[in-house]
């Protein structure tokens, strides 16, 4: 028992119930369930995606 080490630090989160758990579960397939209908029907607005231009220096 003294030869124990320590790798990383632990982080305990506090526990939660079955019920706590399923209705978290539940609002977040609820969500994805909605997007996925908008995306299908294609009315969901696209994500943004970000553009970024780079010079290299052999073009200045």
């Amino acid at each position: 028992m003294n030869d124990i080490e320590f790798f990383a630090k632990l982080n305990p989160k506090p526990l939660t119930s079955l019920e706590e758990d399923f209705k978290a579960w539940r609002k977040e397939f609820q969500e994805d369930e909605k997007r996925n209908a908008l995306r299908r029907a294609s009315k969901l607005n696209p994500e943004p995606v970000g553009t970024t231009y780079e010079r290299f220096p052999e073009e200045e």
